[in-house]
């Protein structure tokens, strides 16, 4: 996951060691290059998931569990999902919506298809009855 940023990393410290620099016009697109894989790969590595009985946050290095009885609602801002606790925290998330979305817009509402929708709602409904917990 982290190879083409340590590929970069090494590259860069093996031309300031040998004292030869490429000339800008071939290094500034492989930099560029490099640059956008190691990002695509550490957004890659971060995700929300909903189980019974909490919402498993997933970081590039790490995560956080919050359990349902805890969450009281999701929403989006600029930065990604906030989830909010019941006892006056938060716990984020750096995910974006869907591009057709409205949330972001002035007084846009999450939509039915909305991740921020189901966290809510999933946070709001009850566990029935009966239903075991998950292994």
């Amino acid at each position: 996951m982290f190879l083409p940023l340590l590929a970069a990393i090494l590259g860069t410290l093996w031309t300031v060691h040998i004292g030869e620099v490429a000339p800008i016009s071939v290094t500034w697109p492989v930099y560029l290059l490099v640059s956008y894989f190691a990002l695509a790969a550490l957004r890659s590595s971060w995700t929300v998931r909903l189980t019974r009985d909490e919402l498993l946050i997933r970081y590039p290095i790490g995560g956080q569990r919050v359990p349902r009885a805890e969450v009281e609602s999701a929403h989006f801002n600029y930065w990604g999902l906030i989830i909010r606790k019941r006892g006056g925290g938060f716990a984020f998330a750096f995910v974006a919506p869907k591009w057709t979305s409205t949330e972001l817009s002035s007084g846009g509402r999450p939509g039915p298809d909305s991740v921020a929708f189901q966290i809510t709602r999933w946070a709001q409904s009850e566990r029935p009855e009966g239903d075991p917990a998950e292994p």
